[in-house]
């Protein structure tokens, strides 16, 4: 008996699902709306913590790198196109939002340890942790509150508003190595020093001079004939062929010349 092909759908034409397998599908259809709203959630909290500013940046350089690979007939990712379009989309639909977001942020008051790096590079030579080689940023450690130092010697949370190139350097430190003060100075000749570049030249021309003179005695003293012991381990004298006339050498018989063997 061949099986009713109608039996698993209704008169709409859809398919009658086992109970167990519509609670299942209910289930699965629940679990992917959540996650979509949960993905939706993010993406809204990820912008309402940027500013306008950094949302606008991201989009072009997004749109720019994709003209570049366009030019060069690099293949663009549906990732990278989906992101860029969800990215434009999102901005203009939340961008009042944004705004009111980052208003508010921005005139909140900042905690103590709050670092305000575009003022820092400004006024870096006026923080107290300032060091020209060991912390040339000026930056304050983890958990220390950023401080300046005053023209008048006072310290306070404020910079101070003189102009970075008329600010006092801090007491105890010196130019900075980079400045064009230091290399000014280190370029600078000292005029206490007896020593002139003329100087220089002289002492070393007169160490040629003398290195020379010492490379004629060695030669002279080569020409030399080496000299020859005068006396023996024991202490006997030695007398040559060049000693005075009429010494005899130890060990010839008496009436013989030096020099010739006995017998």
């Amino acid at each position: 008996m061949a099986k009713d092909k109608k039996a698993m759908h209704n008169d709409a034409g859809n398919k009658i699902l086992h109970p167990a397998d519509a609670i299942r599908k209910q289930a699965k259809k629940r679990k992917l709306e959540k996650m979509k709203k949960e993905r939706q959630n993010h993406f809204e909290q990820k912008m309402f913590g940027l500013s306008p500013a950094e949302i606008e940046s991201e989009i072009r350089a997004l749109k720019f790198d994709h003209e570049r690979k366009r030019a060069h007939k690099i293949e663009i990712s549906k990732i990278q196109q989906d992101r860029l379009s969800r990215l434009e989309a999102g901005y203009k639909r939340l961008k009042e939002t944004i705004e009111e977001k980052h208003q508010k942020r921005m005139a909140e008051p900042k905690s103590s340890m709050h670092v305000d790096f575009e003022e820092l590079k400004v006024h870096r030579k006026s923080s107290i942790f300032y060091h020209p080689v060991n912390n040339p940023y000026g930056a304050p450690p983890a958990g220390q509150t950023l401080m300046y130092r005053h023209p008048d010697g006072s310290v306070k949370r404020e910079p101070p508003s003189v102009a970075q190139d008329e600010r006092p350097e801090a007491p105890g430190f010196g130019p900075d190595p980079g400045s064009a003060a230091a290399s000014s100075s280190a370029a600078a000749p000292n005029p206490d020093s007896d020593v002139s570049d003329g100087g220089c030249a002289s002492e070393e021309e007169d160490g040629e001079d003398e290195a020379d003179v010492d490379d004629d005695d060695d030669d002279e003293d080569d020409d030399l004939e080496p000299m020859l012991p005068t006396e023996m381990p024991d202490g006997t004298g030695i007398i040559g062929p060049s000693g005075p006339p009429g010494l005899v050498l130890p060990g010839l018989p008496p009436g013989l010349p030096p020099g010739l063997p006995p017998g």
